[in-house]
């Protein structure tokens, strides 16, 4: 089976359509028809149902397609390795939410400074996407919500975030009782946090009002400032934060305030010397952060 044709399969299985393909792929629409109905013909079997909306995958080409991932990343890492240095260079990307990622301009600075022939991407989102960003080899490892208890995922490191509470300085705080009519301001509506939060609530008798969600995380402490509501955050994001006027942070108590943010990568990516020396990079700029990782997992 010709790897030029899996190429053109999975470009097809991912645009839905052979004409979307041909302009990814740069090729002319007949060229696409010709290569799918080759591989057809080499499988005696039909990969994709056509129909007024485009192509879906048939049972048989969902099969295919998670071969050809496999595949296609297992070439991609043996490039790597061949091409790997002992002198890390080259580029690796970074997946982070927006928490976690406050954390990283003394790492990413440090890290630059040891090895300026590699460049670094970032990619910020939300802990669901960024798991899947690492599952599909999209990044090389991410800050996340924990635990990630997957089959395919390591968990490099543990970092044990303390929670708190971040109300605008106007709010007379005096415990639950003072925010349980008031919004909870949120990023990820099914994040750790709001569980965290919820369990606290539950156990002291209140329950959450509402929940209003954010894309930014500028936008939503502008609405804490502003009164709209409140946010639960880790500490120690607030303690870095350059501009605190306006609001204020009390830490949850001890038996709720502690929520892992872990740095996952998959079980099976080529560690290439720019990642190694990477993660090397993280353990030693998160003294408070727990190593675990394949030798810790397998010990």
């Amino acid at each position: 089976m010709d790897i030029g044709l899996l190429k053109v399969f999975m470009a097809v299985a991912e645009e839905g359509s052979i004409s979307k393909a041909a302009q990814t792929l740069n090729y002319v629409q007949s060229n696409v028809t010709a290569r799918i109905q080759q591989l057809e013909q080499e499988l005696k079997t039909p990969l994709f149902y056509r129909h007024s909306r485009g192509i879906t995958l048939t049972s048989a080409g969902q099969t295919l397609m998670t071969y050809t991932e496999k595949i296609l990343n297992l070439l991609e890492e043996a490039e790597k390795a061949v091409l790997d240095s002992p002198i890390p260079k080259g580029s690796i990307t970074i997946g982070s939410d927006t928490t976690a990622a406050i954390r990283l301009p003394s790492i990413l600075s440090a890290y630059r400074g040891k090895f300026p022939e590699v460049e670094v991407h970032l990619e910020i989102g939300l802990t669901d996407h960024l798991i899947n960003a690492v599952l599909q080899y999209s990044v090389n490892g991410a800050f996340v919500d924990g635990p990630v208890e997957h089959p395919d995922i390591i968990q490099e490191l543990i970092i044990n975030e303390r929670l708190g509470l971040i109300i605008p300085e106007t709010m007379d705080f005096r415990g639950l009782r003072t925010i349980q009519d008031r919004t909870l301001l949120i990023l990820n509506p099914d994040c750790m946090y709001r569980l965290q939060l919820e369990e606290w609530l539950r156990d002291e008798g209140f329950r959450l009002a509402k929940i209003m969600q954010f894309g930014t995380m500028e936008g939503l402490l502008g609405c804490v400032k502003a009164g709209i509501g409140f946010a639960v955050l880790p500490v120690s994001y607030f303690n870095k934060l350059n501009v605190k006027d306006g609001i204020r942070c009390y830490p949850f108590p001890e038996r709720y305030r502690e929520v892992p943010t872990v740095f996952i990568r998959r079980r099976d990516l080529y560690m290439t010397s720019a990642f190694h020396k990477f993660i090397e990079e993280l353990k030693e700029h998160l003294p408070e952060g727990l190593a675990c990782g394949v030798e810790a997992s397998e010990s």
